[in-house]
């Protein structure tokens, strides 16, 4: 009986192992969060990018920043000079997509924007204010639109 034990053991390992292989094919992948998925609107889309270039303006992060500009602006403006677009007046620290307008080729994001002002006698003061920002899409791809 023992030897029984000693053959049985390792075929059992070997059943064990192929059963569980098996089982792992049965298993699906989680499924994808709402909030990964590809925006479904043209208005979407566009929140969704116009929110991503900001927060890239907010951390500093001009070189992520200049990415969501359309592609003439980019082959003009190289990314390493685009941070100089912008003068050191003020500190944006919040930004919120309030509208968004949108034709076929062409949308209006209507945004606030919070920032802090670094220049005397108002340095430290938090200003919000709103603005409109204009993106226009280019093969199949959405783009901040800026002018040179």
């Amino acid at each position: 009986m023992l030897s029984f034990f000693r053959h049985a053991r390792p075929a059992g390992a070997l059943l064990l192992a192929a059963s569980s292989l098996w089982l792992s094919g049965c298993v699906t992948a989680p499924a994808t969060p709402a909030s990964l998925a590809a925006p479904a609107t043209p208005e979407e889309a566009v929140a969704q990018r116009s929110k991503e270039r900001w927060d890239a303006m907010i951390a500093g992060d001009f070189d992520k920043a200049w990415t969501y500009a359309q592609p003439g602006y980019r082959a003009a403006v190289k990314q390493r000079d685009y941070y100089k677009r912008f003068s050191g007046a003020s500190q944006w620290t919040a930004m919120d997509v309030r509208k968004v307008e949108c034709e076929s080729e062409r949308c209006t994001v209507r945004i606030r924007l919070t920032s802090k002002v670094m220049m005397p006698p108002f340095v430290g003061k938090e200003v919000t204010g709103g603005i409109d920002e204009i993106w226009v899409r280019e093969d199949g791809q959405w783009w901040y639109y800026q002018a040179l």
